[in-house]
């Protein structure tokens, strides 16, 4: 529930941004899709390089409100706005309501799924999907899914 009053304050914030500057600076648009962008590449490095084994039997817990401040800086409201809402979806409620109750009906399924295949991850392939290996694995994903992004903007921008 946290992480989804993060997402939705977040997204409102970004949205109505972006969707009000859009109107007089339609390159506002392109270039906050760059940083969001920018900002995947680093956090794929970042996780790339510092990717440790971890000792078994050790795990790190996240409270409520650490969930709530790391998912309300993290700049992946952003990229829904940026990538998946239409523009002006945020300007008005006919078309922000539907918007966040579709995103609400697919973040608390995904959300569960996700929650599920960690623990199963955890209590079954311990050895194999922990430290190093699983760092590097997403950091590879979070960088091919970067790469498809700046894919998209670039083909909008030269198609412009």
């Amino acid at each position: 529930m946290a992480e989804w009053l993060a997402y939705v304050i977040q997204m409102t914030m970004w949205g109505g941004s972006i969707d009000l500057l859009m109107t007089e600076h339609s390159w506002v648009v392109v270039a906050t899709k760059f940083f969001a962008v920018c900002f995947l590449f680093y956090i794929s490095l970042k996780l790339w390089f510092s990717a440790k084994d971890h000792l078994p039997g050790t795990s790190v817990g996240i409270t409520v409100p650490d969930l709530f401040v790391a998912t309300l800086t993290n700049p992946k409201g952003l990229f829904f706005v940026s990538f998946v809402a239409p523009a002006g979806t945020f300007l008005s409620l006919n078309s922000y309501l539907p918007f966040m109750m579709l995103f609400t009906t697919i973040i608390f399924p995904v959300g569960l799924v996700w929650i599920a295949i960690g623990a199963f991850c955890g209590r079954k392939l311990h050895s194999i999907v922990s430290g190093r290996f699983l760092s590097r694995a997403i950091s590879l994903v979070i960088g091919l899914f970067a790469s498809g992004m700046l894919f998209n903007i670039a083909s909008q921008v030269v198609i412009a």
